[in-house]
């Protein structure tokens, strides 16, 4: 990284206009992709599901910490 480029999150406004500009024309090149090393651990799910799936899992390990050991 260069020493010239600004700190977080400067840098996102000064490449607002670019952003702009080319989301305008379809393309996401300068697009904020906040996705880190877990990229590849996501997957396409409805909200629907989604919300339900974590609906479940928090209500198992609720149980799982309710119960005694």
């Amino acid at each position: 990284m260069s020493e010239a480029a600004p700190a977080f999150p400067t840098a996102g406004g000064a490449r607002a206009p670019l952003k702009l500009k080319a989301e305008a024309a379809g393309a996401s090149d300068f697009s904020s992709l906040w996705s880190g090393q877990a990229a590849s651990l996501g997957c396409e799910i409805g909200c629907g599901d989604l919300t339900r799936q974590l609906a479940e899992d928090a209500a198992q390990r609720l149980k799982a910490l309710a119960s005694p050991s």
